[in-house]
């Protein structure tokens, strides 16, 4: 009975005496199973990275926040752009954004512009056959060149003129209106009643009232305007212009060979209102002539440059052109023909005819 019992415990289970007659079989094909499950695993994960909407999401940008994205190569350009809704309303994965390669912009080289030369402006022009057309109000510069070969465009009135008492102490000068003067004894022509009065450009005028004012403050005499010694209308000076070649009909035919006083209507910058006869009552100009650059007026007709302006001297004829180029004319020793083709980078020695 012992031996039976006995017999029975050490009968082996079949499972066991294969897996122990077939061991290194069994190990080897676990270990396969293992590897295999391995790859499956690392596939299955490759896969799902790779798959739409399982990547790691971007937070939806809020409408009218601006998404900041950093191209991947340079000279390419990504626009973000909103992620779009599904039905119900609620934001989708966002596509990935498409890489548009755009060409590097070609720069277009900017033209230098032409400056403006000095002393050209738009009232004036250099053809000398043209026509004067009537209008008023036309514009000036205080440094515009008004003479023989520049000429004025108009017979109006120009821009900002002013009646001299408006501006002009009267216990510095005395200002001759020409209404004041009877008809009969008058050289000038009254086309309205602005000409009633002498006028002239209110800046210019302002700086001539300081100028004057200390000019009798350093001991000089009173000041004395003429009732055509700052304005004149285009009919006034024309008038002149044909009184004298009437009298002398090859007057002004060279005038830079032989300077002339008197000068066709549109040629006079009288009618810029910036022009002044100044007339001291006792002739002493010595003061005004060294210091009315400090004012910005220039002696226009010096006695050393009438075969450049084609005008006689005349001490007592001032123009305005602001302090600056004032200045810079008086220590240059230029009349303003030379201080334009100066300023304009022209040989200024060719102006001598």
């Amino acid at each position: 009975m012992a031996t039976t019992q006995h017999r029975k415990r050490k009968k082996k289970h079949p499972v066991k005496r294969f897996l122990r007659k077939h061991f290194a079989l069994c190990m080897t094909v676990m270990v396969l199973i293992f590897i295999a499950l391995i790859v499956l695993i690392i596939y299955a994960f490759k896969n799902d990275s790779k798959t739409p909407g399982k990547a790691k999401t971007t937070p939806t940008p809020t409408k009218g926040a601006t998404t900041a994205v950093t191209p991947t190569e340079p000279g390419n350009k990504q626009t973000p752009t909103d992620s779009p809704t599904g039905s119900a309303g609620n934001p989708t994965d966002p596509p990935t954004p498409t890489v548009t390669p755009t060409e590097a912009p070609t720069s277009t080289p900017t033209p230098t512009p032409t400056p403006t030369a000095f002393g050209e402006c738009s009232s004036v022009t250099t053809d000398l056959d043209a026509e004067p057309i009537e209008m008023d109000n036309w514009p000036i510069d205080y440094l515009m060149l008004v003479n023989w070969t520049h000429r004025l465009k108009y017979t109006g009135d120009p821009e900002g003129l002013v009646r001299l008492d408006e501006v002009l102490d009267r216990n510095v000068y005395i200002i001759q209106d020409p209404i004041s003067v009877p008809e009969k004894d008058r050289d000038y022509v009254i086309v309205d009643d602005r000409d009633n009065y002498s006028r002239g450009n209110r800046v210019a005028l302002e700086a001539l009232n300081r100028m004057c004012t200390d000019a009798r403050a350093a001991g000089c005499s009173q000041v004395k305007i003429s009732q055509t010694g700052a304005y004149r209308n285009y009919a006034t000076q024309n008038q002149f212009w044909i009184n004298r070649i009437t009298k002398e009909p090859n007057y002004g035919k060279d005038p830079y060979k032989n300077p002339t006083r008197t000068v066709p209507g549109n040629a006079s910058e009288h009618r810029t209102g910036l022009g002044f006869d100044i007339w001291l009552i006792e002739y002493d100009y010595k003061w005004m002539h060294t210091n009315c650059w400090k004012y910005g007026f220039i002696l226009r007709y010096p006695e050393k440059k009438t075969k450049v302006t084609g005008i006689q001297y005349e001490q007592w004829h001032f123009r305005y052109v602001g302090e600056e180029a004032a200045a810079e004319m008086h220590e240059l020793g230029y009349c303003l023909e030379e201080y334009i083709a100066y300023k304009n980078g022209e040989d200024v020695a060719a102006l001598k005819h």
